[in-house]
């Protein structure tokens, strides 16, 4: 019962995400941001994710996830109170901060929860039908919240009479907020490691997971790995919908581009739930199936970089994001199988971290290359550092391959 529960959260809290999606940059220039100060108010919000990921996350670790977790959204409640009534820049950077505080309270203190719930019940040989539950929830509730988001301000142009067409976007996002809030105070619950008679300082705290990564050559392998996931991510992101317009012969067929969301949303769902499969029959070696699995995503970006033609495009664009899924599922059996519970979401903030700071590093890097350099160019970069952190980090992974002695 607890697993479904915690499944609907989960669920529930990605959807929330999925809403705001599509509109976000729309909602925010009705309110009256505009185009000179709109990459100022969302860079706030970043600046504040990035700044707050590890501390928040230390603070789920020492004083409650359950806490962490609950406060946060009660603090994207307050957020998206500001939005919705809200006009200006000033008003709209409060809010967009309230927004970035709580998706950093948030990151790592619910899979923790989760992870730890999952490993005291049925152990940590089955941590790949964990990761691969939340890839899969999440991804979920991410692709139908932005169809949902997506759709809300036409119902609204038709049968409400609001101030913004983008309002019921945020009115939706309040009350089902509401409602996950009011499921994590009733339904979750931490381990005795989190009770109050065992928590230690946040000082000693910092000191025993920092020991902990230091000298866990595995996970920083891992993050070395990530690192270049948010390099990566962030070249995709930001050109695919720019480059694959170049490719289409005229602006009857941009309904293509809603096609191709679902279809990367579709295949990253797809590969978590293919991978699973996989390590479960074949009992596959996580480690090697990891370096082969990232491999395989580089290799898929040269090819879809080269792609002048619209369907193969499409079909290699998808399958980077369907190799994406199937590594996210040995990653995480690799990383939280070496993480304590007791430091679960400090390190996956540290995770969420590293991620991020590789999306921001491309992102800059990509805004000098774009001036010498075509988008496919720049994709087939990214896919050289994916292959640069494998060679970085293949011998330590072989190494624990061999140990583990599972042939691939």
């Amino acid at each position: 019962m607890k697993l479904k529960i915690y499944s609907i959260i989960l669920f529930l809290n990605s959807f929330l995400t999925g809403i705001l999606t599509p509109v976000i940059s729309l909602l925010l220039l009705d309110k009256g941001a505009t185009l000179s100060n709109l990459s100022l108010i969302l860079g706030i919000y970043a600046f504040t994710v990035i700044v707050l990921e590890l501390p928040t996350g230390i603070i789920a670790d020492v004083f409650g996830r359950k806490k962490s977790f609950c406060l946060s959204i009660i603090v994207s409640l307050v957020s998206f109170i500001i939005l919705l009534f809200g006009k200006g820049f000033i008003l709209l950077s409060i809010g967009m901060m309230f927004y970035g505080l709580s998706r950093a309270l948030s990151s790592g203190s619910f899979d923790a929860l989760f992870i730890d719930y999952y490993i005291d019940n049925y152990g940590k040989d089955k941590l790949h039908n964990i990761t691969t539950r939340l890839n899969v929830l999440e991804a979920l509730g991410m692709s139908t919240g932005a169809l949902t988001g997506g759709m809300l301000p036409k119902i609204t142009n038709t049968y409400f009479s609001l101030s913004s067409i983008y309002d019921l976007n945020i009115i939706l996002r309040l009350i089902l907020a509401s409602v996950v809030v009011i499921l994590g105070f009733i339904f979750i619950t931490e381990s005795a490691d989190n009770n109050k008679e065992n928590r230690i300082t946040i000082k000693q705290h910092i000191i025993n997971s920092s020991s902990i990564v230091v000298k866990n050559s595995t996970i920083i392998c891992i993050f070395i790995s990530v690192f270049s996931t948010g390099f990566f991510l962030s070249s995709l992101e930001t050109f695919w919908q720019p480059h694959f317009l170049s490719l289409l012969p005229n602006d009857s067929f941009m309904g293509l581009l809603g096609v191709m969301a679902f279809l990367y949303f579709a295949a990253a769902t797809l590969g978590s739930i293919g991978s699973n499969k996989l390590i479960k029959k074949y009992k596959f070696n996580t480690y090697k199936m990891y370096l082969i699995l990232r491999t395989l995503i580089a290799v898929s970006m040269i090819i879809t970089a080269i792609q002048t033609n619209i369907p193969i495009f499409m079909f290699s664009y998808s399958m980077i994001y369907l190799l994406f899924g199937m590594a996210n599922i040995p990653e995480g059996v690799i990383l939280n199988r070496e993480i304590p519970n007791e430091v679960r979401a400090s390190v996956l903030s540290v995770y969420s971290l590293v991620i991020q700071i590789g999306g921001l590093t491309g992102s800059l890097l990509y805004s000098i290359l774009i001036n010498y350099f075509t988008i496919p160019t720049i994709w087939v970069i990214s896919a050289s550092i994916i292959l640069i952190t494998i060679i970085v980090i293949y011998k330590k992974l072989i190494f624990e391959a061999a140990v583990k002695n599972t042939a691939i």
